[in-house]
């Protein structure tokens, strides 16, 4: 049977060990996390992720997926794939130490032409300037000992697995050679017609970002013109639609702000790219900015209103119905509401309250008796839904700032709430 390793058996590696799992791969996957292997062995393991636990139990149990902490457990695969993440902080500088050490452990254990592909988002160069020379540290030649190669994972949580199916699979080596021995190892696994061949890694590395940056843009374009709409009494979501009917516009919605792994982080790869050439990628650090202001525009619509005196954040997920919150537009807002010195809480219907005040929150066990004049909607979890408007109105609240226009302005203002859109009051 044709073996994989998977370096880094996270979220996303647990998505693409499971896809390989059901081409008949044998799959070895590896975490530093020593526990994931019990939880394995007890059969204690879940996801919330569709269809991924039922592949990763039964391939465990039959032995067709195996799960080690030793890095040396990589030899005589024909392929290595690595999908650990390349951390920013909070300044979005890039924390690459843990990354990097994970091709220190690998790259003695490299033999004989192993394809090596990183999966990880990484700035663009930073496949040939930076690792290979950490991997040729530990004695590992590229060209003979292993192949590098880039193709970066395009997939949301929720619909992983469907995703994998659809979306193309982008493929750039170091050489044209690593490359296409890379394309071969994937159609195991991927459909024929899925499978792009492009120049070099540098092509790949920039094939992500780039499609990172433009939405962030988009989205960055879509809240200035809402904070217009707001000013000028026009009603920009519900234009959107026809403006998008040229032909030649796609504007995304504008929304309280931009979370998750990808959006709010790899623009800024691209902007540290152009700065090592000499240049200024002003449009994406201006979106990065204005996406990261809306959190503050939010609150300053409803202490114009009147309101935000006590305040209640409704979500914590960067999505909905998904549980996380990697840099969510809820700390922003919270930091907003706190640099005021006003009292905030937050519900979110994934998480625990005890993981809420862990998180920095107060939380709220009860929407219905919050006891704060405004809500500002972050994250439109299915449930919010449901929301008794009328309940809430009697419960004190005056104001709900619809941070993603999902709600209904009209059961909201049946209500006696007050109701504000983001560019749709």
């Amino acid at each position: 049977m044709k073996r994989i390793s998977v370096v880094g058996f996270g979220k996303i590696g647990q998505a693409i060990v499971a896809n390989m799992l059901r081409h008949n791969i044998q799959v070895n996957a590896v975490d530093i996390n020593p526990a994931l292997k019990d939880i394995f062995t007890s059969n204690s393991y879940s996801s919330a992720e569709p269809g991924i636990e039922e592949i990763l139990k039964k391939s465990f149990a039959e032995g067709q997926l195996s799960i080690s902490s030793d890095f040396a457990s990589v030899e005589n695969s024909a392929a290595v794939i690595v999908a650990i993440p390349l951390l920013v902080d909070k300044q979005k500088n890039v924390l690459d130490q843990p990354f990097l050490e994970c091709f220190n452990h690998i790259g003695a254990h490299l033999k004989n032409g192993t394809v090596l592909v990183i999966e990880t988002s990484i700035p663009v160069g930073y496949g040939r300037n930076t690792v290979i020379p950490v991997i040729e540290k530990t004695g590992s030649k590229h060209g003979s000992d292993f192949f590098l190669v880039h193709s970066p994972e395009r997939i949301k949580s929720g619909t992983m697995l469907q995703q994998l199916v659809v979306t193309p699979k982008v493929i750039g080596g170091v050489s044209k050679e690593a490359a296409l021995k890379a394309a071969e190892i994937y159609r195991w696994f991927f459909d024929e017609t899925l499978i792009h061949v492009v120049d070099s890694i540098e092509a790949a590395e920039m094939i992500k970002l780039a499609g990172m940056a433009y939405r962030d843009v988009n989205i960055a374009l879509s809240n200035q013109l809402a904070e217009f709409a707001e000013k000028s009494g026009v009603p920009f979501t519900e234009l959107i639609p026809l403006i998008n009917t040229d032909g030649e516009a796609h504007l995304l919605s504008p929304g309280i702000g931009v979370g998750g792994h990808c959006t709010p982080v790899y623009p800024y790869f691209l902007i540290r790219n152009f700065a090592q050439r000499g240049l200024n990628f002003d449009l994406a650090s201006r979106a990065r900015d204005i996406n990261d202001q809306m959190a503050r525009y939010a609150l300053s619509l409803a202490r114009k209103a009147g309101y935000g005196g006590v305040n209640l954040i409704l979500g914590l997920g960067f999505r909905p119905n998904i549980k996380e919150d990697t840099f969510s537009t809820s700390y922003l807002l919270r930091d907003a509401i706190e640099a005021e010195n006003l009292p905030c809480q937050l519900h979110d219907t994934e998480f625990s309250s005890a993981e809420i005040s862990q998180k920095g929150f107060t939380p709220c066990n009860d929407l219905y008796a919050s006891g704060c004049d405004t809500a500002f909607l972050v994250t439109m979890h299915k449930e919010y839904g449901g929301i008794n408007w009328k309940k809430m109105a009697q419960g004190g609240l005056k104001l709900l700032v619809d941070g993603r226009n999902a709600i209904s302005k009209k059961m909201v203002e049946d209500a006696g709430i007050q109701y504000i859109g983001i560019g749709n009051n």
